[in-house]
């Protein structure tokens, strides 16, 4: 499967492979955060574009649209080692949920011999052309229906991670006769199910630091340092500080991050330096599991 986790709702579900998370407070005693992430296996094509247009779960407490604006064309082969976040921490109501549904839209193929299939209407880039078409029965309205593990899933007030293989290698296939069209049976599994973590801890200045009065016109605090935990090349969850100067960086999947930040930060006209240590420097979490990271700010200029 995919080897490396985005932040979202997985490699079509649930990345620009930017985590994206952000602390913004703990969610009530009845609502659950869904994060979902797309992945794909792989398939005998060089290219698989897809638009969802959609995403809802139906459960007990009936239908919650995670998504309502399209994603744009996406090539799944591209998600094969990657996952793409296309939920981001949504709030839904604690219960349980049968059903999670993607309701796609344009979507064409690129054969390895280069051919082009596509669903009737498709608005092709520029430079392609469709040379055959590709159906898709069961992309009705209602959307294309996810195997949920175990049949449905119990969201409470915890934050969930769900990830989705949208199954190239069994989604696309010939159509039967001698139309040389293809047909299109979106297979998807939700593969993985696992509460999100969290990364958290105090930033504090060194002692002897202090911070610049202003910068760019504006009065300089603590809040301004942006605390990130990075896992991979470029996925990348940033935190919020509070002006107590703790931080939390919420809903992150399972893995071992790198603690960072970022610098310089935009003031104004000016921008804001930071030089700082985490300690420790990296934390591997485990699903659902917490971990603490404490900053400490050695130089701080406006710049």
């Amino acid at each position: 499967m995919l080897a490396k986790r985005l932040m979202a709702f997985g490699s079509v579900l649930l990345g620009a492979l930017a985590l994206g998370a952000c602390s913004d407070g703990g969610t009530g005693s009845n609502v659950s955060r869904v994060t979902i992430q797309l992945a794909d296996a792989p398939g005998d094509l060089s290219e698989a574009w897809v638009e969802i247009e959609r995403i809802y779960l139906q459960g007990d407490s009936g239908q919650v649209t995670l998504r309502d604006q399209s994603t744009g064309l996406i090539n799944l082969l591209t998600l094969q080692n990657d996952l793409l976040t296309v939920v981001n921490g949504v709030t839904v109501p604690a219960g349980s949920y049968s059903q999670l549904r993607f309701v796609i839209g344009d979507a064409y193929i690129k054969t390895k011999t280069g051919a082009v299939y596509a669903i009737s209407g498709t608005t092709l880039p520029a430079g392609v052309t469709a040379t055959g078409e590709l159906k898709c029965p069961s992309c009705a309205q209602s959307g294309l229906k996810v195997t949920m593990p175990n049949g449905a899933v119990t969201l409470d007030q915890d934050a969930e991670i769900l990830s989705v293989d949208f199954d190239v290698s069994q989604s696309f296939g010939h159509q039967a006769g001698n139309s040389g069209n293809w047909v299109m049976h979106p297979v998807l599994h939700a593969t993985d199910f696992q509460l999100a973590s969290s990364i958290s801890g105090t930033v504090t200045l060194a002692t002897g630091v202090t911070l610049p009065a202003t910068c760019g016109g504006s009065a300089v605090s603590i809040t301004q340092f942006v605390p990130r935990a990075i896992v991979g090349a470029d996925s990348v969850a940033s935190g919020v500080v509070a002006a107590d100067g703790t931080y939390r960086i919420r809903l992150l999947p399972a893995g071992t991050y790198t603690l960072g930040y970022a610098s310089p930060v935009t003031t104004g006209t000016q921008t804001l330096a930071f030089t700082a240590t985490a300690t420790p420097p990296t934390v591997t979490l485990a699903s659902g599991a917490s971990a603490t990271s404490n900053y400490s700010i050695t130089a701080a200029t406006c710049q």
